[in-house]
């Protein structure tokens, strides 16, 4: 098993240099080699900084943004300081900025490398090419205080101007795509089942992957918030039962599963959808449905809007402006008079 390099910043070691302890005092260094293999580097530290800078001259991602990338992905900052979601979001982000950026010298790129990733490498996909520079500059913050950069291009750069959704799926849409997740197979009809319960709940679906048989009540259905961070105090919450909803998980409880499971909402192998797995599935169900297509994330707002127009507190994000920003989609908002 690999032993964690979380020394190096405090001892001033390089990048891939390890300390351990001595029990008689002092350390022994080691250094990980690019194809994962420990090099003793004895108990003197300059020494054994020697060493490793005579070994990165010779390894050929020295200084590169892949280098970079990769140790910030394998740091303590990346595991300790974002939620489990972003973690898999930027790993993914990470592919698409090493296929552009990966070969280059980490200090070599500058903003108007940035810019032109921004505004011409990803022109089709601006909010999603703010994401992987956010996982940049990350990278590059990291990069700064572990000694493998100067400076960060990322922060000098604007970000592509984003359009807010729009989109709100009526509830007839709704069940007309369930219908279509249904027919085309238990494993379909699961992710439509999904789709209903967060038009109903507003839950994000990191709230209820992992729910199980346990977390359903007399009461209501027993739910954790999602953290934004690691360090986020847990938030737990009571969905309250209507007919609709229960109508929901009595149906979830008839799908057909060849593996039984304590969760609610599983895949073949009884085990909670991955987050490929999932988006694998919804983009084939949406394919073919055929109707103007709306994301998982529309049926949030879906939720909200209704909640909103009740006049009632939809509980889903801790800030109410925020909540109505990005979430609240009525098309027709009623205004009361005066007097």
């Amino acid at each position: 098993m690999t032993a964690k390099r979380t020394k190096n910043t405090k001892l001033g070691l390089l990048p891939r240099m390890d300390a351990r302890r001595r029990k008689d005092g002092g350390y022994t260094y080691r250094y990980l080699t690019y194809d994962r293999q420990y090099i003793n580097l004895g108990r003197d530290r300059a020494d054994a900084i020697r060493q490793v800078l005579e070994f990165e001259r010779r390894a050929p991602t020295t200084g590169t943004v892949q280098e970079l990338v990769a140790e910030y992905l394998q740091s303590a900052n990346f595991k300790n300081d974002i939620g489990a979601r972003t973690q898999t979001d930027y790993i993914g982000y990470s592919k698409q900025v090493l296929r552009i950026f990966g070969a280059m010298q980490a200090s070599d790129v500058m903003p108007p490398h940035i810019a032109r990733y921004l505004r011409i490498e990803r022109a089709s996909a601006p909010s999603q090419a703010n994401k992987e520079m956010a996982m940049l500059s990350s990278a590059y913050q990291f990069g700064i205080e572990a000694g493998m950069v100067a400076s960060n291009p990322c922060r000098q750069v604007r970000k592509n101007k984003e359009r807010p959704r729009t989109r709100c799926p009526s509830w007839a849409e709704i069940e007309s795509f369930c219908m279509t997740a249904k027919a085309r197979g238990p494993s379909s009809h699961i992710i439509g089942l999904m789709a209903k319960f967060i038009a109903l709940t507003g839950r994000r679906r990191a709230e209820f992957i992992r729910m199980t048989k346990g977390d359903l009540t007399d009461d209501g259905i027993r739910v954790v918030y999602a953290k934004g961070r690691v360090d986020d105090p847990v938030k737990r919450g009571l969905i309250e039962w209507s007919p609709a909803l229960r109508a929901v998980i009595d149906e979830l409880k008839t799908v057909d599963r060849p593996v039984g499971s304590v969760y609610l909402w599983t895949n073949r192998a009884g085990q909670p959808y991955t987050e490929q797995g999932f988006k694998a599935m919804w983009a084939k169900i949406m394919g073919t449905w055929g109707g103007e297509r709306f994301t998982f994330h529309d049926l949030r707002a879906y939720y909200v809007s209704v909640m909103v127009e009740r006049q009632q507190n939809p509980e889903t994000h801790a800030n109410p402006a925020t909540t109505r920003k990005v979430y609240d989609r009525r098309r027709v908002v009623k205004i009361k008079s005066s007097a």
